[in-house]
């Protein structure tokens, strides 16, 4: 239960500085080129493991993370996670082969993958009323802006040498002593008896329906992430410190985006979910055409625009699914488990896609997930309309 006493400034930073661990990874922004380089001898796919392995762990994990706050306090399991993902990060550095690294890659997903629902667990547990929900709301924005800080130093690093930028992940260190010093002691979660009658229905089938979206959503949403800095410094168009730059562009809108939700949200309803799809359709399709460092900026702020959009509009969708409120917390870990199986799919959803229709057109992968995502915009709308467009609805 949350403990209703005040906090020292302090304490506080310590508790947002566990959000600043989701965003590590983007310390590697402009790695993937230099990765491909470096191992010829594997096909691109398999490279491309390095940047999707932890959404991979992310599916295992995050529910794993709800099972070890039964047993351990949030403030130790986020300590023992932010050193694996120091050693597993900075320990890459030291790594000349292939397989190796992406075992290394797997077990700092680990580590990200368990710390990912606790950011907002821990606030949950350790706060109440007004204070919890501003705090939420500051959390998304502290690590957006850290992860659009850590891209640009990731740029920079790797324009050195690639390796380089692997002592980014030495940050986590800082991380888990602010936390094991400074963030207020905790006690496991209780787990909370969700008593269901026999033969009752926990989901419906629109529960279903956005899962199933979500999964591809998310195969498409990750392409730009994936094959940004392959296309910019493939084509010539950047080095690392342009590709460190566009994403954290990137980021820095994610965050905009979260500060104008709430009041977006409440003119536009149910239209949200086909803007923040819309949005990031309308950058994977820009993605297809730009030829300029600036012009790649505006795709992706139009691209973070519409992920800052997407992540809180699709949470309170996927909880609004379930058939009873009280199953609407297990309906948000599966769907968390869902982005996490989208992302890692992603590069051989499309791979099997391009040899399919023997597409080997530059930029090929943002033509088929450009195309894809306005074809989801399309049902999406379609579906809206057909239901009584902003009208509420009973989702049962």
């Amino acid at each position: 239960m949350a403990e209703s006493k005040q906090y020292k400034l302090i304490n506080i930073v310590a508790v947002m500085s566990v959000s600043t661990l989701l965003y590590l990874a983007s310390v590697n922004a402009a790695s993937l080129p230099y990765l491909v380089e470096e191992f010829p001898q594997y096909s691109l796919t398999t490279v491309k493991l390095f940047t999707t392995i932890p959404s991979l762990m992310m599916i295992i994990c995050s529910l794993i993370s709800g099972k070890l706050i039964q047993i351990f306090p949030i403030k130790k399991i986020v300590v023992g996670c932010a050193v694996l993902m120091f050693l597993a990060g900075f320990g890459t550095y030291f790594v000349f082969n292939l397989p190796a690294i992406l075992i290394l890659r797997v077990i700092y997903g680990m580590g990200s993958g368990t710390v990912f629902p606790l950011a907002n667990a821990i606030i949950q547990q350790l706060f109440e009323g007004e204070q919890r929900a501003k705090l939420m709301g500051f959390r998304a924005g502290f690590g957006a802006l850290f992860g659009a800080a850590v891209a640009m130093v990731g740029g920079w690093l790797t324009a050195m040498q690639w390796r380089y930028a692997f002592f980014g992940y030495i940050f986590a260190i800082p991380v888990a002593l602010l936390v094991f010093f400074f963030c207020p002691a905790n006690e496991p979660i209780k787990k909370e008896k969700t008593e269901s009658v026999a033969g009752e229905k926990k989901y419906t089938s629109k529960t279903w329906l956005v899962l199933i979206f979500v999964i591809i959503f998310n195969a498409c949403m990750m392409s730009f992430n994936v094959e940004l800095s392959l296309v910019v410094t493939g084509e010539s168009i950047g080095g690392a410190q342009d590709v460190s730059l566009i994403s954290s562009t990137n980021t820095v809108c994610a965050f905009i985006a979260g500060l104008v939700f709430g009041s977006l949200q409440q003119k536009t309803k149910r239209y949200m979910a086909v803007i923040s799809t819309g949005l990031v359709g309308l950058a994977l399709v820009l993605g297809c055409i730009v030829q300029n460092v600036p012009l790649f900026v505006l795709t992706a702020a139009i691209f973070g625009f519409g992920f800052g959009f997407y992540n809180p509009t699709y949470n309170l969708l996927i909880a609004s699914t379930a058939a009873k409120p009280k199953y609407g917390s297990q309906a948000i870990a599966i769907y968390t488990s869902c982005v996490g199986l989208g992302q890692f799919l992603s590069t051989y959803i499309i791979a099997g896609v391009k040899s399919l229709i023997g597409l080997t057109a530059a930029r090929a992968e943002w033509k088929i997930t450009g195309t894809a995502t306005v074809i989801l915009v399309i049902l999406a709308l379609l579906y809206i309309i057909s239901t009584g467009g902003n009208k509420e609805h009973n989702n049962k």
